[in-house]
């Protein structure tokens, strides 16, 4: 097989964008699926990154099986940035699906649990880390008996 100039610079250009491509992905972390999963369910969100962080924190110390394997979460946050997230999804092994799956719902009940993404008025009103022993009933009482 003869290797052309053109065909060499084309090999070149794609080894590049993958490398590229993989070390971008590489440098993910879990607040970035965190926010991807919010975003796909609520919108935009106006969180600040500390907060992300928190909730990130805290749902993963509540449960910390859950946590997908880190090459898996970056490569999902990343194929949901690229809007191939449904594509992905359907590509993967059921295992691998359904552990995502479950990372995404616990996420979403956590959000609802301890941010202020339920209470928002309009999309464009911050969010909030509460808490994970946050109260928002105004008459809970917290006396012992």
């Amino acid at each position: 097989m003869k290797l052309s100039r053109r065909r060499a610079l084309q090999l070149a250009t794609a080894t590049a964008a993958l490398a590229a491509a993989g070390g971008y992905t590489l440098t993910r972390r879990p607040e970035d699926l965190v926010r991807s999963v919010l975003e796909r369910h609520f919108g935009p969100l106006r969180m600040d990154e500390a907060d992300v962080e928190a909730l990130t924190a805290a749902s993963l110390e509540r449960r910390p099986w859950i946590e997908p394997p880190w090459k898996l979460a970056a490569a999902y946050a990343t194929a949901h940035e690229a809007g191939l997230d449904r594509s992905a999804l359907d590509l993967l092994p059921d295992e691998r699906a359904a552990r995502l799956e479950q990372f995404e719902r616990h996420v979403l009940g956590d959000a609802v649990q301890m941010t202020s993404v339920a209470m928002r008025n309009g999309p464009e009103e911050q969010v909030v880390f509460i808490g994970p022993t946050a109260c928002l009933n105004p008459y809970a009482t917290f006396e012992m008996a």
